[in-house]
């Protein structure tokens, strides 16, 4: 049966309990077989969470990730500020979805030509691919026009020479030994982060430390906490290996802990980026980060920090590590070169607790996706003999000039006053929008004026989005921003205004 109010249909669910199943899980299932069965129509609209965690007597966080879950699967989609839709095409089995469209989109012979739920989930992050050629405003691309090349390629051509049968088969799973011990020492001088090589595990990004990390420390079904705004990626590789996806609210101390702990299901993982929140900017405040280590020591929770952008702090230094503070050693640190060099690169690390290192290790020589040795050699040259220090330099300035001309052509365009405690680090800004604005479209309506920017209301989940739009400006000359931003004039009226005592 399925009960219909002003506001959608309210299905009736089922659940056991108790059961060794989530509850999240039992009622996904169960509204994926009233989909299959005709109960549920393609295209009808659901209630909204706080109705039907009423109707079925769970938490509203549970009707959250059932929707969060189906939305990946392509059962449920979400329109924002208009609520949760049933697709059209969601009764289709993998049998008849097979025998018209197939994986690639022709006609399909076997009964399970179709990609699973996990994949599908795995899949479902939007697609931000860097065009040759990035434009104005895309977030989050370095300089690619300033990349080292020449120092690259002579570092090359002499590791190239030590490219031995003795030293292609001595290489650990974990990575290149010399750029462990290296990316060591970096964290060690540039976070405070004291750890050894054999703590520091090489990936091919954060991409794949997140779902390494995840998949050794949290079970299917699992609660992990993530920010609320936060990086799709992260809940991506989270949602596709199962976990129960606890989004915590972020204001401008960073990560709420208070409110995760009175909200929030008890986690195994605690995803956080502290040095700078993407994508708000903010800063995990000192109380914040006593909170957050204290409660991970109480609980047991692990914690994985996503050190993503530290290297590029203009004012002042990024605040330590939360593993130097760390007691309990639940902490796991992420970071890349995806930011400091290219993305294509594809190189980040990890740094894990003393005790961890034999499982990460282990688990790292059977996963997927290992990074190119020569390259690792390479970087590991540019570390030791300090060109990569002097290119983060390089960057750091270039990148705090570049946002200068950005801010003041956002104040003269659109009369907004960019908040300080942005303008200290990053590759791109906030411009808050007013609510009755859909920052999705206005983007669509740039990009068709050949500005590209990214909207703010898809990284939150649940409740109330804001609206906003994210402006890059790392690898773009002052002349390019300038020029740019004259365009932005066409969004004067959609502009929230700016906080007291901004300048």
């Amino acid at each position: 049966m399925v009960k219909t109010n002003a506001k959608g249909l309210s299905p009736i669910v089922e659940i056991e309990r108790p059961s060794r199943t989530a509850i999240h899980l039992q009622v996904a299932e169960s509204l994926r077989r009233g989909i299959q069965d005709g109960r549920i129509v393609g295209g009808a609209r659901l209630a909204s969470s706080r109705i039907l965690a009423s109707d079925w007597g769970v938490s509203r966080n549970t009707v959250i990730q059932v929707f969060a879950t189906l939305v990946a699967e392509g059962i449920l989609v979400s329109r924002v500020g208009d609520g949760t839709y049933v697709a059209m095409d969601a009764r289709l089995d993998p049998e008849t979805r097979a025998n018209t469209d197939g994986i690639g989109g022709s006609p399909g012979i076997y009964p399970f030509r179709d990609l699973s739920r996990r994949g599908r989930i795995l899949l479902s992050e939007p697609d931000y691919g860097v065009p040759e050629r990035p434009r104005p405003f895309m977030p989050n691309v370095p300089d690619l026009r300033s990349f080292p090349i020449r120092s690259w390629l002579r570092l090359l051509n002499e590791v190239s020479g030590a490219l031995t049968g003795d030293a292609l088969s001595g290489v650990s799973s974990a990575g290149f030994m010399p750029l462990r011990k290296a990316i060591a020492h970096h964290v060690s001088i540039t976070r405070a982060l004291p750890c050894t090589a054999d703590q520091v595990i090489v990936t091919t990004g954060s991409q794949q430390g997140l779902d390494l990390t995840s998949r050794l420390l949290a079970d299917r079904g699992d609660p992990i906490w993530m920010e609320n705004p936060g990086y799709l990626g992260t809940q991506a590789a989270l949602a596709a290996n199962g976990a129960n996806i606890q989004r915590v609210p972020v204001d401008g101390e960073g990560m709420d802990i208070a409110a995760g702990i009175e909200r929030a299901l008890a986690p195994r993982l605690i995803c956080v980026s502290a040095a700078r929140q993407f994508p708000t900017g903010a800063v995990l405040s000192p109380s914040r980060r006593h909170a957050l280590l204290e409660f991970a020591s109480r609980t047991g929770a692990w914690i994985i920090e996503d050190d993503y952008d530290s290297e590029l702090h203009y004012a002042a230094p990024p605040p330590i590590a939360l593993g130097a503070q760390d007691r309990g050693s639940r902490v796991v640190f992420m970071g890349t070169f995806s930011t400091t060099l290219v993305p294509s690169l594809r190189l980040g690390y990890l740094v894990v607790p003393q005790d961890l290192i034999p499982a990460f290790t282990n688990a790292r020589s059977i996963s997927q996706g290992h990074a190119s040795l020569l390259e690792q050699m390479v970087l590991a040259e540019m570390m030791n003999r300090g060109t990569y220090a002097a290119h983060v330099r390089r960057m750091r300035k270039l990148y705090r000039e570049r946002q200068e001309v950005l801010v003041s052509t956002i104040k003269e365009h659109l009369g907004y006053f960019v908040p300080e405690f942005e303008r200290t680090s990053g590759m791109h800004v906030v411009l808050p929008l007013v609510p009755e604005a859909n920052d999705v479209r206005l983007a669509q309506r740039l990009a068709e004026t050949g500005i590209l920017t990214r909207p703010l209301s898809p990284f939150f989940s649940g409740g109330e989005a804001l609206q906003g739009l994210l402006l890059g400006f790392a690898a773009f000359r002052p002349e390019e921003l300038t020029r740019a931003g004259e365009k932005l004039s066409a969004l004067f009226d959609y502009v929230a205004p700016a906080e007291p005592g901004c300048s």
